[in-house]
C-alpha cells in the first residue's frame, strides 16, 4: 500500500526500497520480508491490477450467455473505470508498472468472447488472431484517451457501439448492447490489496 501510495505523485522508476519501508513505518529490512528487491514488487503489483480487473469484470457478467453482451458490459466497464478514477488509471498508464498482467488477462477475455461468438455467428470474423488484437489496441487506445481527457466520458457508449458494428452486429443491435441500462460498479478500490478479491481471484501462493 506504501508503494502505491507513492506512485500516486512519482513513477515506479523513482521508487526506492528505503522510500517505501520509511512511507509505510517499517524498518528497512522488512521489505525483504515480501520481495527481493523493487522490480519484484512492481511486477506483484501489475498482476495484482489485472487480477482486480479481472474480479471486477466476473461480477458484472455472471452467466451470461450472449458474447456480444458481455463484450459489450466489459467494454464499457473497462473504460468506465479508466474514465472515472483518475488513480486507477494512472497505475495502468503512467507510472511504468509492467503492463503484462493486465493486457493478457483482458486479450484473454476479449479473444474466448470473439471466438464464442464466432462459433455462434453472433460476430463475423475471419481471422481470430487479428480481430483480438485490433479491437483490444482499440479499447486501449480510446481507454487512454478519456484517461488523458482528450475524449469525455460519453464517447464510452458510442466507441463500444463502434466496436459491436465492426464485429459484424447491425446498427440497431449494436446501439441497444452499446446502451444497455446497467447498474455498473465503481473501479476496484484503492489502494489495490490482494485480501479484497474473492478466493476465487487469488491466484497460486496469494492466501488470505
Amino acid at each position: 500500500m506504501a508503494a502505491q501510495s507513492l506512485l500516486m505523485t512519482q513513477t515506479a522508476a523513482a521508487l526506492g526500497i528505503r522510500q517505501i519501508t520509511e512511507h509505510a513505518g517499517v524498518v528497512h529490512a522488512t521489505f525483504y520480508n515480501y520481495y527481493q528487491d523493487i522490480a519484484a514488487l512492481l511486477a506483484d503489483l501489475g498482476e495484482l491490477l489485472g487480477a482486480s480487473h479481472a474480479a471486477t469484470m466476473a461480477g458484472l457478467t455472471p452467466d451470461l450467455a450472449d458474447p456480444a453482451l458481455r463484450f459489450a458490459r466489459i467494454t464499457r466497464q473497462t473504460l468506465r473505470m479508466v474514465a472515472s478514477e483518475p488513480d486507477f488509471g494512472r497505475l495502468i498508464y503512467d507510472v511504468g508498472l509492467p503492463a503484462d498482467s493486465l493486457v493478457t488477462e483482458l486479450r484473454l477475455r476479449l479473444a474466448l468472447d470473439l471466438a464464442e461468438g464466432q462459433q455462434l455467428r453472433r460476430f463475423a470474423i475471419a481471422d481470430l488472431d487479428l480481430t483480438t488484437s485490433m479491437v483490444s489496441g482499440a479499447i486501449s487506445g480510446v481507454a487512454l484517451d478519456l484517461h488523458r481527457g482528450t475524449l469525455p466520458f460519453t464517447a464510452i457508449e458510442i466507441a463500444t457501439t463502434r466496436l459491436l458494428e465492426w464485429l459484424g452486429l447491425d446498427p440497431e443491435t449494436a446501439a441497444a448492447l452499446g446502451h444497455e441500462a446497467v447498474a455498473f460498479g465503481p473501479a476496484p478500490a484503492l489502494p489495490l490489496r490482494w485480501l479484497a478479491l474473492p478466493p476465487a481471484r487469488l491466484p497460486e501462493g496469494k492466501s488470505l
